[in-house]
């Protein structure tokens, strides 16, 4: 990849990240989901602090990355950015990893921050030194497949934020249930843990078991190799269904909500 190309996809990232880390349902769907979520989790249940350290850091890397990467392309679609940036010397790939770097590092720079408040109060939380390896190779594969899955997810051709958060938030909560933050993997019968094979939550979760209390049934290798394939799974549909509906963004916002109203009339 040339420089020139590296440059770009940075310069992307960096204006994703100062223009949408703010935006409502990055706010809503990022972070106050998750803490209200984990908060009635733990309210009136008895539950170990392995058990809440495993939840919080997964509910939050989970959410975190599948925040940003849903509303960027829709509300550029709408204020027509998108276009400007297409003719300018940004090519269609840039766009992509633009949007996907910068959804990584806001779930990556998130969840360590949590990680590390917890972790500070209860140093023996942690099962080995090596386990903090472990601990960040989980939340940075989960980064880069959970902005994957936002980023598929926003590949329907609309400019409304608010129909692709509501399509996101009905693939997310089937999979944070069938994920191992509730119910472990180890605890299921196996003709109920395989549904778990179809999250890839399933997988940061059984890495999070291995190094806080080694409860985990898969090996963390095991993991790491379901985590890439998921990765390589959704980078390949996102590049063919972006290819074929980024056309049709441009009618979308050619049309404009003006458009639309006089339409309906």
């Amino acid at each position: 990849m040339r420089s020139e190309s590296l440059r770009n996809i940075w310069m992307l990232s960096k204006k994703n990240m100062t223009l949408y880390v703010k935006r409502g349902p990055v706010l809503i769907f990022g972070l106050m989901f998750p803490f209200f979520l984990v908060i009635s989790w733990i309210l009136g249940r008895t539950i170990t602090i392995h058990q809440i350290f495993i939840g919080i850091v997964a509910m939050t890397s989970f959410f975190t990355s599948t925040a940003i990467s849903p509303v960027i392309l829709p509300i550029e679609t709408r204020e027509k950015s998108l276009e400007r940036l297409l003719s300018a010397p940004v090519s269609f790939n840039e766009i992509l990893l633009g949007i996907i770097i910068a959804s990584t590092l806001y779930s990556i720079i998130i969840t360590s921050i949590i990680s590390i408040i917890f972790i500070l109060p209860f140093p023996t939380l942690i099962a080995s030194p090596f386990s903090y390896i472990i601990i960040f190779i989980g939340i940075s594969l989960m980064g880069v497949l959970g902005s994957l899955l936002g980023l598929l997810v926003s590949s329907k051709p609309t400019d409304m934020t608010s129909d692709i958060m509501v399509l996101m938030n009905l693939i997310k909560f089937p999979l944070l249930f069938i994920g191992g933050v509730f119910i472990p993997l180890s605890s299921l019968p196996s003709s109920i843990a395989i549904l778990y094979f179809f999250s890839p939550l399933t997988f940061v979760t059984e890495m999070l078991r291995s190094s806080v209390d080694q409860t985990n049934l898969l090996s963390n290798e095991v993991s790491i190799l379901f985590l890439i394939g998921w990765i390589a799974l959704f980078l390949t549909l996102n590049y063919v269904l972006h290819r074929k509906t980024m056309p049709k963004r441009f009618s979308e916002a050619a049309s404009g909500p003006k458009m639309k109203k006089m339409r309906k009339k």
